[in-house]
This record gives C-alpha cells, sequence and structure tokens, in this order.
C-alpha cells in the first residue's frame, strides 16, 4: 500500500538485541536480592567442593614425598596453563562469592536501620551472625596461603644451618619441586602453624553456617530435611578442618618427618 511504511532491519539488529536482553537479564539477577542469593548459594557450594578436593589432594603428603610431589608436578606441569585459569577462575568465584555477600549484608542493614528491640528473640547462631566476617578473613588467609606456598614470599627453608631458600627452590631426588619438604618447613614454624590453626577454625564455622544457607536458598531445606542438611553441613566443615589440620599436627608430632633436602 502507498500509505504503508516498511523498516530496512539491519542484520546484526537482532543479535545486538539479544546480547541487550541478555545483559539486561545478567544485570537483573545481578541486581536483584533473590538473584544474589542464588548466586552466593551456587558460588559458596562449588567453592567447598574445591577446599574439599583441595585437602584431599594434599593429605598425599602422608603417602611420602613421591606421592604428594608427583601429584604437584601432574598439576604443574601435565595441565600447564590449565591449572592457571582454573586459579584464576576460583580466585574469581570467590571475588563474585565475597562482593554479592558483603552488598546483601549491606542492604539488609540498610533495610533495618533501627536494631530488633529484643535481640535474643531472633532466631541466629554466632556462626550466621559473622558470616560476613568470617568471610573476609578466609578472603585474606587465602591471599596469604597463595603468597606462602604458591609464590614463596612469606618464608623460606633453612636447608642447613644459616642457609635459607626459597620455596621454590626445593628439589627432590628427580629433580621435581619437593613440595613434601616444602610443607614440612612451613609447619615447623610455629608461628605460621598457629596461623593456619586459626584460619581453619573461622573457615569451619564459616561453613558450618554457609553450607545449610545455600541449601536453603535453593529452595533445599525444609522440617524433614534439616535435620540430614546439618548434618552434612557439620560434616563437610569438620572434614575439611580435620584434613587440614592434620598435616599441621602431623610436622608436629613427627609423622611427616623432614626429608634431605636435594638441589637446592
Amino acid at each position: 500500500m502507498a500509505g504503508s511504511t516498511s523498516t530496512v532491519r539491519h542484520p546484526k539488529d537482532k543479535k545486538d538485541g539479544s546480547l541487550t536482553a541478555a545483559n539486561s537479564f545478567l544485570r537483573a539477577v545481578f541486581d536483584s536480592s533473590v538473584g544474589a542469593k542464588v548466586i552466593v548459594a551456587l558460588s559458596g557450594l562449588g567453592l567447598t567442593g574445591f577446599a574439599v578436593f583441595h585437602m584431599i589432594g594434599n593429605l598425599k603428603v602422608f603417602s611420602g614425598p613421591d606421592a604428594i610431589n608427583g601429584y604437584a608436578y601432574f598439576l604443574k606441569h601435565d595441565l600447564g596453563l590449565l591449572i592457571w585459569i582454573a586459579r584464576a577462575g576460583l580466585l574469581g568465584i570467590f571475588l563474585l562469592h565475597l562482593t554479592l555477600a558483603i552488598r546483601l549484608s549491606m542492604r539488609s542493614r540498610a533495610a533495618r536501620p533501627v536494631p530488633y528491640l529484643y535481640p535474643g528473640r531472633v532466631q541466629a547462631t554466632a556462626a550466621s551472625r559473622t558470616m560476613i566476617y568470617s568471610g573476609v578473613v578466609v578472603g585474606l588467609f587465602i591471599l596469604f596461603h597463595l603468597a606462602h606456598y604458591t609464590f614463596g614470599a612469606v618464608s623460606g627453608a633453612e636447608v642447613e644451618p644459616g642457609k635459607v631458600v626459597n620455596y621454590l627452590d626445593l628439589k627432590d631426588a628427580k629433580g621435581r619441586h619437593d613440595v613434601y619438604s616444602m610443607l614440612v618447613a612451613g609447619f615447623r614454624t610455629p608461628w605460621l602453624s598457629a596461623l593456619y590453626i586459626v584460619a581453619n577454625l573461622v573457615l569451619f564455622v564459616h561453613l558450618l553456617h554457609g553450607v545449610q544457607s545455600a541449601f536453603q536458598t535453593l529452595g533445599l531445606k525444609n522440617n524433614r530435611f534439616a535435620p540430614v542438611i546439618w548434618f552434612v553441613g557439620f560434616a563437610v566443615a569438620a572434614l575439611i578442618l580435620a584434613g587440614n589440620l592434620a598435616i599441621v599436627i602431623g610436622v608436629w608430632e613427627g609423622t611427616l618427618a623432614p626429608p634431605l633436602y636435594k638441589g637446592a
């Protein structure tokens, strides 16, 4: 018809529109309290799973130097770039988890500027009330842990009286990074051991509430399954605590004896 008009649409308009819609959806998810809580829950469970597998890998130290050094060699050399991509991804997930959790806490406080008249009647455990603080402590400890054992920037290993070398320079008989000696040297330092114990206790408290809270946020917790979920949360938190502290205790009481330093 003569009066009708037609608009020529650029072939990329549909794609751009889809991208715009996707960006708007993601923005809405991150901005909404419900969406942020779901992301915090999923990222928290993912990080908890990593903590379990990281702890299991470290426990190879009880199988001797060859086992833990071979495992570390596989991660560093056989996986190569993939391990650094995984580390960057995990760090990104943790920062997202912590950032959204802090924002949710600030929103909650802003919504109730006046505290409860009878705070004792509000059902909340010490773990739930200190989630943000324990999360920040765990985050700072992760950065310290990376500086300590991944980059060797905190302390060194005394290979002989008066001679201290960087952790990364320790080599075993096969020329591999001597992770076994590195762990033993690290936990023979009293203040480092004390720091790791305190940090793992804080992590235990954080996970004790965090795992249960994640299930609740995802709609998987009800009166029927509440005891089971509580047990799962406690078991996971206790497993990680026991596994991590077992290495420290093993060094203290001599189960993990320092081997001869080679190639230092």
